[in-house]
């Protein structure tokens, strides 16, 4: 057990000097190294907070708003597979082919009936900006198009289909009816049947023939 560095208080009787104040050295406050034989442990860094989310935003605990930079906007926003995948996007090849296009011949024209060189670039440059987009557009225009009429053939066919549903039910219950109608009939004739040989063979049902 750790030494008690409690001093007994002083009774009434007992002087008040520099002696009585005075603590004992060899009473030492306990610092958690008796256990250790006297060894100093290392100082541990305390652990890290719960609350911090690593790569927090300004909406989570202990996290702050990115910087607004070009290059986040870039990393965010843009990426290099939007630049290298461009192709297979819908529209974009037929757009660009058809400005290439556009822009060759009329530059070449351009060229060919005697204009200067910087006038041809211009024009093939300029046919090229108005043919592109314009051939992006009216491929967009033909998409939603199609779409639209992809989207009434099949509430067409879905109208057809409950249709003959439909029909099939009506036919199915009129065969149903006619089914019950002959079913009463057969009834009836079998009834009137037995009837009849009932009467022919006598009053307790059995032929005339059988005597037993």
């Amino acid at each position: 057990m750790a030494d008690d560095t409690r001093q007994p208080p002083p009774s009434a009787d007992t002087p008040i000097n520099r002696d009585t104040l005075t603590v004992n050295p060899e009473n030492k406050p306990f610092t958690g190294t008796q256990w250790q034989g006297g060894k100093q442990l290392p100082a541990t860094t305390p652990p890290p907070n719960a609350n911090l989310l690593a790569g927090g935003t300004e909406n989570t605990a202990g996290g702050k708003a990115p910087d607004v930079t070009v290059g986040n906007a870039f990393k965010d926003g843009v990426k290099w597979d939007d630049f290298t995948q461009l192709r297979k996007r819908p529209c974009v090849r037929d757009a660009l082919l058809t400005g290439i296009g556009s822009g060759f011949a009329l530059g070449g024209a351009r060229a060919i009936y005697g204009a200067a060189i910087w006038s041809s670039c211009t024009w093939a440059v300029g046919s090229f900006c108005f043919g592109a987009p314009a051939m992006y557009q009216y491929c967009l225009y033909k998409r939603q198009a199609e779409k639209q009429g992809m989207m009434r053939a099949v509430e067409i066919l879905n109208k057809k289909d409950i249709e003959k549903r439909a029909r099939e039910a009506r036919k199915e219950k009129v065969r149903e009816e006619r089914r019950k109608n002959k079913d009463v009939e057969l009834d009836g004739q079998l009834a009137a049947l037995g009837e009849k040989q009932s009467a022919s063979g006598g009053g307790d049902g059995r032929p005339w023939w059988k005597v037993w």
